[in-house]
């Protein structure tokens, strides 16, 4: 573990360069190649740190991987402020590495309003003290690319519990779901940017592995990779505490699979949406 991920907050942490610029390093989610949530996350702190109204918290992301990023290297985040009206501010950001662009990011930022309410109430599941910690081996036996995407053994830093995790997503009702418990497991600030910066690092660990699971027999015959993510935030958040991730995968066609995950808090919540499409496709033979 080195001294740049030995908390998390540094997961997060920027270097200012200039107006509007700013500078990161990203840890592996698989050999050499940077993981694309805390890319995701890094995005969505440099737009923030752009916005002067600090009552304008985070509304929504819509981000795009375009190139795999390098681990050795650092990542230039560049921020453009299309607008700030009287409610939301909207901010786009590229992730550069080496002059070419690997990440694109739109974000807004709105002021919070009062207007009519409802929800999804939070799934019947067992509580995250019934689910079983997994260690290295067992989500490496599961998922090589979920562990390395954890950046384990710096496994003290995240807590996700995967319920019924020796089953493979199964369609149950017509639908493919998958239940996870997740926190991070050192207090962050209550910064509503971090937190949400957080969240997003912690909406991209098993996405993928969702979207893949009803055909995990075809794992080794596939490449796979995160192509689009987005993200809208409904309540405050508090990242250190229990967060159920209720996701499910309602298409897989076209060498495309898609994901969906709804954020609940203990008290039941909902705190935040996700979407997810992924590369699926067989391996071309160059």
């Amino acid at each position: 573990m080195t001294e740049s991920t030995s908390r998390f907050i540094d997961r997060l942490t920027l270097e200012t360069v200039d107006r509007d610029i700013f500078s990161g390093t990203c840890h592996s989610g698989a050999p050499l190649r940077a993981y694309g949530g805390q890319i995701a996350a890094q995005a969505l702190m440099a737009a923030g740190m752009t916005v002067d109204d600090k009552a304008r918290r985070v509304h929504s992301l819509h981000g795009y991987f375009l190139r795999p990023g390098r681990t050795k290297d650092s990542i230039i985040y560049l921020v453009d402020r299309p607008r700030d009206g009287r409610s939301f501010s909207t901010r786009i950001v590229r992730a550069v590495q080496h002059g070419e662009t690997i990440f694109l990011m739109t974000a807004s930022f709105a002021v919070t309003d009062v207007g009519p309410e409802h929800q999804f109430e939070i799934p019947e599941v067992v509580t995250p003290d019934d689910v079983p910690e997994m260690s290295y081996p067992e989500i490496l036996a599961l998922d090589p690319d979920s562990a390395l995407s954890l950046n384990y053994p710096d496994q003290a830093l995240i807590d996700l519990r995967i319920v019924d995790h020796e089953h493979h997503v199964f369609l149950r009702d017509g639908r493919y779901e998958r239940m996870s418990w997740v926190r991070i497991t050192e207090p962050l600030p209550s910064d509503p940017l971090a937190q949400a910066s957080a969240l997003t690092y912690l909406s991209d660990l098993t996405m993928v592995r969702t979207a893949l699971s009803p055909h995990f027999e075809m794992r080794d015959e596939l490449q796979l990779a995160s192509i689009d993510h987005a993200m809208w935030f409904h309540a405050p958040i508090d990242t250190s505490q229990w967060l159920l991730f209720a996701q499910d995968t309602p298409v897989a066609r076209g060498g495309h699979g898609l994901a969906r995950g709804l954020f609940y808090d203990r008290q039941g919540q909902l705190v935040a949406s996700v979407v997810q499409e992924s590369l699926m496709r067989l391996r071309r033979r160059h």
